[in-house]
């Protein structure tokens, strides 16, 4: 999606936008906002009270009829639809403008004739998110949580819901505005002991580096719940690999309770990544089928190996199904040693590091598989029989456990975009130099230079430093209308 700028959103402007989604269904909802809002519904609105819509009551429903514009009306007046208005007056709106809300009958045909009706009379067709956009400029809102408007639409479970529904609430603002009030204590002291040396004022090194740990720690913190919020959010990515036959596929059609995939015993049956998403647990999965890696016989085998290894780069978790009831193949062994890179190179959560669970399939036979090789893999491992079904909650105790290791809380999630995740670590970077820069209390100005820089990164966090790049990466994601 190519990101608005924040020029086109010109706030002298009456906007309308149809807020639902413009299909055949029951109802159908058309907004506006802004100081012309009450004037045109007075042009374009026949109450069967035949009052004046000028003059009613804030959040007041009205029964009535969409007409053509006084100035265009025939005589008698054609109804363009029966409708229900609701009148909204500012600052006590969602935008915090005057808004008026036509509630009308759902269909294509309907609210486009509606809408075009609202046009003709000089209002502007609103930009995406530019509803949101006014809330959060006249302070209705501040950026986290117009984040979490979009998040609640955009919301797959009741999870990832609590946990919107919990920053827009405030959580998330109230946990930054904490940080911020704790480098600005610690941005005050520095700043005193360079404008007013004369004072000989003395700084407790110790106790200020302690704090900036502390403050380290918070933001890791939310750094990492942020991780988990976006597995709740967007899926975690799983790739179930395997050399051919071990069952994958068979596992595959399993955790998604149907027969997705063709199982066959002939080796190779899978010649593409298949996809699909599921539901593990509160766990929202994006599952992979891959052709088995192995050396290809001719070049569609060729591609869909090559698919695989890079499904098995980009991913999230990767599940190793391996054949109990056989020896280890090379093709095991070239796996495993592939898997122990991807974990030797594992980071902290907040910088995308891959996680791995070991399936050891066909339980219900006899096993022949030597597991020492896999031993010193720090991994969580799981026995089970995917054609019998068996062990296969173990499993999903497993993908929970792992997309969750640090122990978080749903309800202590947060979310924020890419852009904002990025502006955070440069919170951190800002404090941690600033640390360091303490070692020597000559360098006491960096460590200042280095708090006013996290300042006013956690400033564009919530808007009160403005940051265009920020606010269009937010704004931009919004679908018309909200």
């Amino acid at each position: 999606m190519s990101l608005m700028k924040l020029k086109d959103y010109n706030t002298d402007d009456t906007i309308a936008a149809i807020a639902t989604f413009p299909s055949k269904s029951a109802l159908g909802v058309i907004k506006i906002s802004g100081k012309k809002a009450l004037n045109v519904i007075h042009e374009i609105f026949l109450s069967r009270q035949k009052k004046d819509i000028r003059k009613v009551k804030t959040y007041t429903l009205h029964y009535g009829w969409i007409v053509s514009p006084i100035a265009h009306r025939p005589s008698p007046f054609v109804p363009i639809d029966e409708v229900l208005v609701s009148i909204m007056r500012g600052p006590h709106s969602y935008t915090c403008e005057d808004v008026v809300e036509i509630s009308s009958h759902g269909g294509l045909a309907v609210l486009n004739k509606i809408l075009g009706i609202i046009l003709k009379c000089g209002i502007r067709q609103a930009l995406p998110g530019e509803f949101t956009y006014r809330a959060f400029l006249n302070g209705r809102l501040d950026l986290l949580q117009a984040q979490s408007v979009l998040n609640i639409v955009d919301a797959k479970s009741d999870a990832a819901l609590e946990t919107s529904l919990a920053q827009l609430r405030g959580k998330a603002s109230r946990e930054i505005n904490e940080i911020k009030e704790a480098i600005k204590e610690l941005f005050v002291i520095t700043e005193s002991s360079i404008n007013f040396p004369e004072d000989d004022i003395n700084i407790d090194i110790k106790g200020v580096k302690q704090k900036m740990k502390t403050i380290q720690a918070k933001i890791q913190n939310i750094l990492n719940l942020n991780h988990d919020a976006k597995i709740l959010k967007d899926g975690l990515r799983c790739v179930i690999c395997g050399k051919t036959n071990a069952g994958k596929s068979t596992l595959f059609n399993c955790l998604i309770r149907e027969e997705r995939v063709i199982v066959s015993r002939v080796p190779g049956t899978t010649r593409d990544v298949v996809e699909e998403t599921i539901n593990v647990r509160g766990v929202p999965l994006r599952i992979y089928d891959t052709a088995g890696i192995l050396e290809p016989k001719d070049l569609i085998e060729k591609k869909a190996i090559e698919k695989s290894s890079l499904a098995l780069k980009e991913a999230d978790l990767a599940i190793l199904v391996l054949d109990g009831s056989k020896n280890l193949s090379k093709d095991d062994t070239f796996l495993i040693n592939k898997l122990k890179e991807y974990l030797a190179e594992n980071k902290r959560p907040c910088d995308n590091g891959k996680d791995v669970i070991i399936v050891i399939n066909k339980s219900d036979l006899k096993q022949k598989i030597n597991l020492s090789s896999i031993k010193d893999i720090k991994c969580l491992k799981v026995h089970l029989s995917a054609l019998k079904g068996q062990g296969i909650n173990t499993l999903e105790e497993a993908i929970f456990k792992t997309a969750y290791k640090n122990g978080a809380k749903r309800k202590d999630l947060i979310f924020l975009n890419n852009y904002q995740n990025e502006i955070l670590k440069k919170v951190l970077g800002g404090v941690v130099s600033a640390e360091k820069f303490l070692d020597s209390i000559r360098q006491i100005d960096s460590a200042n230079f280095s708090l006013k820089m996290s300042l006013d990164n956690i400033g564009k966090l919530t808007g009160e430093v403005f940051c265009e790049e920020l606010l269009e990466s937010i704004f931009s994601n919004f679908c018309i209308g909200k």
